[in-house]
Formats: C-alpha cells, sequence, structure tokens
C-alpha cells in the first residue's frame, strides 16, 4: 500500500510538472482546489452550524461539534485548508488591482473588481477561514496565520516593485480573518483550548518520544514503511495511558523517520527545501507578479504544513499529501516557468503553424 502511495506522489508530482506549464492552467489548477476546498468548509460549517453531524455519508461518532468536512478527523480539514488559503492568497497577490487616475475612474476601477472573480475568490477564502476556525483546531489555526505572518513578511521584504495594494491586502487578510470572521464564528474556543494544552492533558509527546525511540533503534532502514501501527503498542512507555490504537504518531517527522530511516527522510527534506528555496527565489528575482505570487503560495504552504506536521499527521492523509506535492511541483512553475509562457499544447500549435 505504501508503495503505491509513492508511485501515485510521483505521479502526481510528474503531471503537475508537465501539465501546469502556463499561467491559465496555474490558475485553473487554483480554482479547481479552491473550489473543491470551499465546498469542504461549506460542508463541514453547515453541519455545526445546523447540527446534523453528518461526515462521508454516514452519521459523525467522533468531533461531533466541530467542523471535519467529509474527513474523519477536523485536524485533516484543517490542514486542506492551510494548503488551499495559501493558494487563493497567492492568487490574490499574483494579479494585484491598480487604482490610478482620477477619483472617477479609481471608483470604477473599485466597481470592476466588485463585479470580478476576485471578490469570489475572497469570499471563497473567508468561507474557508470560517471552516478552519470552526474545526477548533489548535495547531491548524496556529500554522495558518503563523504562516500568513512568516509569508507575508518576506513577501514585504523581497517582492520587486511592491505595491501599496499588496501591503494592504496582506494587511487586510488578518485583521479581516481575526477579528471579524474570528469573532463571530468563535476563535476564542481554539484559544481557550491552547491555554488548556499542557504536558499533563496530551499524550502527544510522549508518543513523539516513543516514536523517535523506535527510530533510533532502526536508524538506517526504519522499521518499514506503514508498520507504525503493528511497532508502537509494543515499545510505547507507561506514560502513554490511552488504550487506543494509534494509527499514527500525530507527529509527520517522528513516524517518517521511524519507518523509513534516516537516509529517506533526508531526501524527502531536501525536496521540501528545495521547493521553498525555489518559493523564496520567486518572490526575489521574478519579475513577473504573477510567479511571485505563486512563490508566495509555496512558500505559505510549506511553512503552514510544517509547524502542523509537529503535532499531527496531515502528510499521512493521501489527498492532503497529494496537495502538498502538486505544491512542490509549483515551486518549480514558479521559479523557472517562462514570463509569458501558453500550454505546451498552444505551443505545438503555433509551432506547426510556423512550419506550414
Amino acid at each position: 500500500m505504501s508503495l503505491s502511495q509513492g508511485l501515485l506522489y510521483a505521479a502526481v508530482f510528474t503531471l503537475a510538472l508537465l501539465l501546469v506549464d502556463s499561467r491559465q492552467r496555474v490558475r485553473q489548477l487554483v480554482w479547481v482546489v479552491v473550489a473543491a476546498a470551499a465546498f469542504q468548509a461549506l460542508y463541514g460549517a453547515f453541519m455545526v452550524l445546523t447540527g446534523l453531524e453528518y461526515g462521508f455519508f454516514a452519521e459523525k461518532e467522533h468531533y461531533r461539534g466541530v467542523a471535519t468536512g467529509t474527513y474523519v478527523n477536523r485536524n485533516s480539514l484543517a490542514g486542506l485548508m492551510e494548503l488551499s488559503l495559501a493558494l487563493g492568497i497567492g492568487l490574490l497577490l499574483a494579479e494585484p488591482t491598480r487604482y490610478f487616475g482620477s477619483a472617477r475612474q479609481r471608483l470604477r476601477q473599485l466597481i470592476e473588481v466588485m463585479l470580478s472573480k476576485k471578490l469570489i475568490l475572497r469570499l471563497l477564502l473567508a468561507i474557508m477561514v470560517i471552516a478552519l476556525v470552526l474545526t477548533r483546531s489548535r495547531m491548524g489555526n496556529t500554522a495558518f496565520f503563523a504562516s500568513l505572518m512568516v509569508a507575508g513578511a518576506l513577501a514585504l521584504v523581497l517582492m520587486r516593485n511592491k505595491t501599496t495594494a499588496t501591503t494592504v491586502l496582506l494587511g487586510s487578510l488578518l485583521v479581516i480573518d481575526i477579528a471579524i470572521v474570528g469573532t463571530f464564528f468563535g476563535v476564542e474556543k481554539v484559544a481557550e483550548r491552547l491555554q488548556q494544552t499542557s504536558s499533563q492533558t496530551e499524550s502527544r509527546d510522549e508518543v513523539t518520544r516513543d516514536t523517535f525511540t523506535i527510530f533510533l533503534d532502526n536508524p538506517i532502514t526504519g522499521t518499514g514503511a506503514g508498520t507504525f501501527t503493528h511497532t508502537f503498542p509494543a515499545l510505547k512507555s507507561p506514560e502513554v495511558t490511552s488504550f487506543g490504537l494509534y494509527n499514527n504518531a500525530h507527529n509527520d517527522y517522528a513516524q517518517f523517520a521511524s519507518e523509513f530511516g534516516a537516509p529517506a527522510t533526508i531526501a524527502l527534506a531536501i525536496v521540501v527545501f528545495w521547493a521553498f528555496w525555489n518559493g523564496i527565489v520567486a518572490m526575489r528575482q521574478r519579475n513577473s507578479r504573477f510567479y511571485q505570487g505563486v512563490g508566495f503560495s509555496v512558500t505559505m504552504a510549506i511553512v503552514a504544513i510544517g509547524i502542523h506536521s509537529t503535532v499531527d499527521f496531515n502528510l499521512q492523509i493521501p489527498t492532503n499529501a497529494s496537495l502538498f506535492v502538486v505544491i512542490l511541483a509549483l515551486s518549480a512553475v514558479a521559479r523557472w516557468a517562462p514570463h509569458n509562457s501558453t500550454s505546451g499544447r498552444m505551443r505545438r500549435r503555433t509551432g506547426r503553424k510556423a512550419s506550414a
């Protein structure tokens, strides 16, 4: 099963590199992801606000009263929101609105924006933030807002020819999403969960420690892909008092290391850092605002999932892992795609016409 998943992720990465080869296709990809995430957000929020509490065509047994969408775990929905929000915010930055001319012209430009797809995108992002808050995921919300601040600060420092609109947009995302959305949909409940969190109330730190011990026993080859569920019960310490079966370690770093060993984990880390560096370079060196925005998306997504993975297992969920792999591929697009590129199909048509 792990081998088939690995081949799936490699195929998704390859297809993203081959097919997402123009601005138009990047936009299409982002809109599809945002639409799918917005559906999950609407579904999850609807179930919480109405009290119906259905997951994937079945009544929920766990995580009642919080948004899970069609996932079983609320943290998995939070992970999807983090990655999708990063793509959507990057698209907003990639196509900034420029106001110029007289007051009448500026008013006309504002009205055009209000009637454009940007307003739809902004509304969808707000819905996704609402769902993220309704998950009550502590690290999910922390990772989102922290990654937005980190990526936003990097964008303001690195981006060339940034406009006042860029600063206003990044500031408004924080102000509107925290002050307005959070106030109405219960961000204080997330804060309460954070305040109540301690080493005495959580066993994840002990699970992570014991998982790291498994890695130390098998540092080169690991115990084998997908074996955590079977190896952990025999090696967990007495401090882990839960009698439930641990399917995952609630720490992707420790679980990857324990199952695959140090060489494979380092190889994976190199790929992620390569993508992160591509996003940074795209924001710093690209003259295209569009690909600077894509670089922002990559940077924010990697920071968000990097933070969240310290206490959860988003990269063990095939949907979220596949989306993350697509974002890794987009880092290469952000850094190296031609400024005025058209799709490969359009290039081939142009080449045939030129030959004729």
